[in-house]
């Protein structure tokens, strides 16, 4: 009787370390269900994008120095591609040769007043057709726009042959001109120049590079950067303090934010075409989850016109909107650009 009960014993005791021992050897599963079960799912922590810096709303147009003056002291290193600059040529002279011209004079709506058109409006994916207005610093802005259809033809989509006294002063201007004047909005400087990005430039600055938004030596925080950017590379906002599609007087080392305001969860909308997307993610990135790791300018050169640097950064999550996973970054995904605000 007492063998039986001590091998009992000793069998229970042997079960209960086997069972000890196999629950050592795979606690995996049981922690990683208990942990889900029991940790709520931290939601990212959002930042305040207006709490640093400050904005020039309400204030006058600084004084500035203009491309011309630049280009003298950057003739070398800016000046020889300056000319041919995406954003350089964002307003540029209307040329008959031009292709969106040559569909502008074909058209049966638009013929009449094709040679009307003083100015071209945007680049290689539309162009609009513009006209000096009867105000210093406006522009009429004619009811169609011209769209590549393939080879070196392009293709017109006209509404009408009217020209629009109102709508790039509404809703163009802040982004294809320079020194926007708050209260009139007309503009100083026709197309993109240097005082976007750099601001106003103290003559101080020729010693001491420091002094200028954006130099090398400089080393600007990634949200100011992302500011810089984002005044023209949003398409989807409005200033509080204007109610107007573009930011109310935004000098380079403002705070965008301060009065620039636009839905965030937009870049992950499926209804924005990827490259939108892909601006918009990389801004939320910086300004509301202070992932500071990447900004615009790690990607592109804007003096050069080119994004090359891109190809040698490591793969993130917002990669991912122009390029197929597993594929070489010189490929990209095509889509079609298209912008409501733009009118294309």
């Amino acid at each position: 009787m007492r063998n039986w009960l001590r091998r009992t014993i000793l069998i229970a005791f042997a079960a209960l370390g086997l069972l000890a021992l196999a629950t050592a050897l795979s606690p995996s599963r049981q922690v990683t269900l208990t942990a889900a079960e029991t940790t709520p799912t931290k939601e990212p922590v959002h930042l305040d994008p207006a709490a640093w810096g400050a904005d020039h709303v309400g204030q006058e147009l600084p004084e500035f120095v203009d491309s011309g003056e630049c280009l003298f002291c950057h003739r070398n290193d800016i000046g020889p591609t300056w000319e041919k600059n995406p954003h350089s040529q964002s307003i540029k002279d209307a040329r008959p040769e031009m292709p969106a011209m040559r569909a502008l004079a074909d058209d049966p709506v638009t013929r009449a007043v094709a040679a009307e058109a003083q100015m071209t409006l945007g680049g290689r994916h539309a162009t609009s057709f513009l006209r000096r207005g009867a105000e210093f610093g406006a522009f009429d802005l004619l009811a169609a726009h011209a769209t590549p259809a393939g080879g070196s033809r392009w293709r017109l989509h006209a509404a009408s042959a009217e020209w629009d006294t109102t709508r790039f002063a509404q809703g163009c201007v802040g982004c294809h001109c320079t020194a926007v004047e708050p209260d009139t909005h007309a503009f100083l400087v026709a197309s993109i120049d240097c005082y976007a990005c750099h601001g106003a430039a103290p003559l101080e600055h020729s010693t001491d590079t420091k002094l200028m938004p954006l130099s090398h030596a400089r080393h600007d925080a990634p949200r100011v950067v992302t500011s810089i950017c984002a005044q023209c590379h949003i398409r989807f906002g409005k200033s509080k303090s204007s109610g107007l599609p573009y930011p109310n007087n935004f000098v380079a080392d403002d705070n965008l934010f301060k009065d620039f305001q636009f839905d965030w969860s937009l870049a992950d909308d499926p209804r924005v075409n990827p490259g939108d997307r892909h601006v918009l993610d990389n801004i939320r990135q910086v300004a509301l989850l202070g992932n500071e790791q990447f900004t615009c300018l790690s990607c592109h050169d804007v003096h050069r016109g080119t994004s090359i640097k891109h190809r040698d950064l490591p793969d993130v999550a917002y990669c991912a909107h122009c390029h197929e996973p597993g594929k070489s970054k010189k490929e990209h995904i095509k889509y079609e650009v298209r912008s409501s605000l733009c009118g294309y």
